[in-house]
């Protein structure tokens, strides 16, 4: 039996191979670099980039980084000669991402699915700030219940 770090791979590959063929894709989601857009559980689909031209500001991306994948929000598109860069961030995040090339980019977000219904990604002014004190507060609120929980059990 393989580990689940070779599994992960596996998938990893599974995934990319699958958008390269130009098919959709339905992700299961965990963090909260992108709350509230998307939240821990929320499953995502995502379509496979065909040009750089399919892509515009606010459009939420998944794209790799090293060995991982990342979903954020692209925030600006910058030209230094003939070539493009994506500038991403989590909508809680307090930086911008490093600056990334059309070829990491793997996919784009066309559905947000929630408990309760489907969500089209919409590209409304993030604030930035206000999302990360939230999800301070949600961690520190997850905290306390954990020291609730062990305290009442002891």
């Amino acid at each position: 039996m393989k580990d689940s770090g070779s599994n992960s791979i596996f998938l990893k590959e599974v995934s990319l191979n699958l958008l390269a063929e130009g098919k959709s894709l339905r992700i299961k989601t965990a963090g909260y670099s992108m709350f509230p857009a998307i939240r821990p559980g929320n499953v995502v689909v995502i379509a496979p980039v065909k040009t750089r031209s399919n892509l515009t500001t606010g459009d939420i991306v998944v794209f790799k980084r090293d060995s991982d994948f990342v979903l954020h929000r692209l925030t600006d598109i910058r030209y230094q000669k003939e070539n493009a860069f994506y500038i991403t961030r989590g909508d809680s995040s307090l930086n911008e991402d490093k600056p990334i090339t059309l070829d990491k980019i793997i996919g784009v977000v066309t559905t947000i699915e929630t408990k309760r219904r489907k969500i089209q990604p919409h590209r409304h002014k993030i604030h930035y700030r206000y999302n990360r004190v939230l999800v301070r507060l949600i961690y520190l609120w997850k905290k306390l219940l954990r020291i609730i929980r062990l305290n009442s059990c002891n």
